[in-house]
């Protein structure tokens, strides 16, 4: 079935960014601007390019395709620049149908369970990842990702390959990244596995630097007053309203899935780095110290709400809550809460309860301006 026909905007990128800064939704930036002129330059290729799917059809009747294949993108600047605040704009603009937007590690998530699939197919004889890259670019002419990193060389040589075979099929990429190309992998062996990657991205795309030195999210939680509200109630619900519409600029949330030893852990996700969850979803539940690590590696602010008094037979929950802190702490994630009682009288009473007193002085060190600024 064809893909349901959309109506567009006619302004251009710059124009919608205009209305937002003249609403006071975001401030006006220079280097943000920057990057919209290739946004821009991205969404018009499109447009005038042969019509999605002739090109490639083209090009395998005459060997060539019908008009240039547009360039595809890759945007790297630290956190809090703007990158997903541009993306959402672009994405919500360019005026084609077969469009996709989605994390980068959801993407490889997906894509590992495909080829999986595909290997253990008994008279499967193909290659997997060219049949996945296929199946991909089948409905979709624009693939947007968000936060593209590779963890080990076998990623990278899978995204490598991935890669390679949705440029053959004219598949334009777009991507965002906290790290330029090069950076991308600071594993330090089998580097040359990853060369290929890095030549591939400079050869297909145009790399282009936020450079902007402001982090708004960064102003955005250093404005906020407390980060640590107790009690629980009204004034605690209003609080976590406040804090995700500083923090998101009004771009709604998604769900997002963690996918830990056989365990899946679905949360509220937020310009694609922050993270929300209740204390009960990490601590009642059945949850160990790789989940908690996979979290701090994934996120860079982590919003938890609800967190009780714990009684003194809980000590399960309070071990479950000190192992969560330590890695958020040590991965310098931000920790904005909504709890029922203060820091110091979570769990009060109960075996373990002398050394909770190192994550009461963890709690209080992450609301500190010196922690947020790390």
């Amino acid at each position: 079935m064809p893909p349901e026909k959309q109506v567009f905007a006619a302004d251009s990128l710059q124009s919608r960014y205009d209305q937002l800064v003249a609403g006071g939704s975001i401030c006006n930036d220079e280097a943000q601007r920057l990057v919209l002129q290739q946004l821009q330059r991205v969404s018009d290729s499109l447009t005038d390019a042969a019509p999605e799917g002739a090109a490639s059809l083209l090009r395998r009747l005459f060997g060539k395709p019908a008009s240039v294949q547009p360039r595809s993108l890759y945007i790297w600047g630290n956190v809090g620049r703007g990158k997903s605040m541009l993306m959402n704009l672009f994405f919500d603009n360019v005026p084609i149908n077969r469009k996709r937007r989605v994390h980068f590690h959801a993407f490889m998530q997906e894509a590992h369970r495909r080829l999986h699939e595909l290997r253990s197919q008994t008279n499967y004889e193909g290659d997997p990842v060219a049949t996945f890259a296929r199946e991909i670019a089948a409905n979709t002419r624009l693939l947007c990702f968000d936060e593209l990193q590779a963890t080990d060389v076998v990623d990278a040589s899978v995204i490598q390959r991935i890669f390679t075979g949705l440029f053959e099929q004219d598949v334009v990429i777009v991507s965002t990244s906290n790290h330029p190309p090069a950076s991308l992998y600071t594993g330090g062996v089998q580097r040359e596995r990853f060369a290929k990657l890095i030549a591939l991205i400079d050869e297909k795309m145009d790399v282009m630097a936020l450079s902007s030195s402001h982090d708004y999210r960064m102003t955005q939680i250093k404005s906020l007053q407390k980060r640590y509200v107790w009690p629980l109630g009204a004034e605690a619900n209003a609080f976590l309203a406040d804090v995700i519409d500083r923090l998101t600029q009004g771009i709604p949330p998604q769900q997002d899935m963690l996918a830990v030893q056989g365990r899946t852990t679905q949360f509220t996700l937020y310009n694609q780095s922050i993270g929300r969850f209740s204390f009960a979803e990490l601590c009642h539940a059945n949850m160990g110290p790789a989940d908690y690590l996979a979290i701090a590696k994934r996120l860079d602010t982590v919003i938890l709400t609800d967190i009780p008094a714990l009684a003194a037979e809980q000590r399960n929950e309070a071990k479950r809550f000190i192992t969560l802190i330590d890695a958020l702490y040590e991965h310098r994630v931000k920790l904005i809460c909504t709890a029922a009682v203060p820091p110091e009288a979570i769990y009060a009473q109960g075996d373990g309860s002398f050394e909770f007193q190192r994550t009461v002085s963890r709690l209080a060190e992450m609301q500190s301006d010196p922690y947020v600024q790390v």
